[in-house]
């Protein structure tokens, strides 16, 4: 993993974390009627009572997945790490699409099973979204080299990925 990345998504989901514990530390302290006013006057608040879990657990797993694979070095095949990627990508727009009839009042009832989903999915099971968020982080992941695929045999020398690899091992090292 490039050190641009790591530190562009420790920083970036942190910031994230951040935010969603800062609402759900104002939902949950702040007096029951305050609360139910905001609920009933505004839409964004609204949809923190939705999002705010979820999002944060998924920032959750994001920064233990980018911090395990910066602190071990781990390296994955470029299959395996694009798979990984679209997964943990693909959660993440199902809880971007439980944001849209905020946005798109007339497409309320369209959405309202993917928020009964990522709500249910919230209580039932927080691991799996969790989960969810360290696929993306395996996504961001180093490739390995010599993992190149069946045919590799086939295939010619991929130098630049070698000499990227090792130019990594060397500039962590330094």
């Amino acid at each position: 993993m490039k050190k641009s990345t790591f530190i562009g998504n420790v920083v970036a989901w942190a910031a994230v974390a951040a935010v969603c514990i800062a609402f759900l530390a104002w939902y949950h302290t702040t007096d029951a009627a305050v609360v139910e006013e905001a609920l009933a006057s505004s839409a964004p608040v609204q949809l923190g009572v939705v999002l705010a879990s979820p999002v944060l657990l998924y920032a959750m797993g994001v920064e233990i997945g980018v911090l395990l694979l910066w602190f071990k070095s781990i390296l994955m095949g470029r299959t395996a790490k694009r798979v990984y990627r679209a997964v943990g990508i693909a959660a993440l727009a199902l809880l971007a699409l439980v944001a849209v009839p905020v946005f798109a009042p007339s497409a309320q009832g369209a959405f309202l099973g993917i928020s009964i989903v990522v709500v249910y999915v919230t209580m039932a099971a927080p691991i799996l979204i969790m989960m969810l968020g360290f696929l993306y982080a395996l996504g961001c992941a180093g490739v390995d080299a010599t993992k190149r695929g069946p045919f590799a045999k086939y295939l010619p020398k991929d130098e630049g990925v070698e000499k990227d690899a090792k130019a990594e091992k060397d500039g962590r090292a330094a």
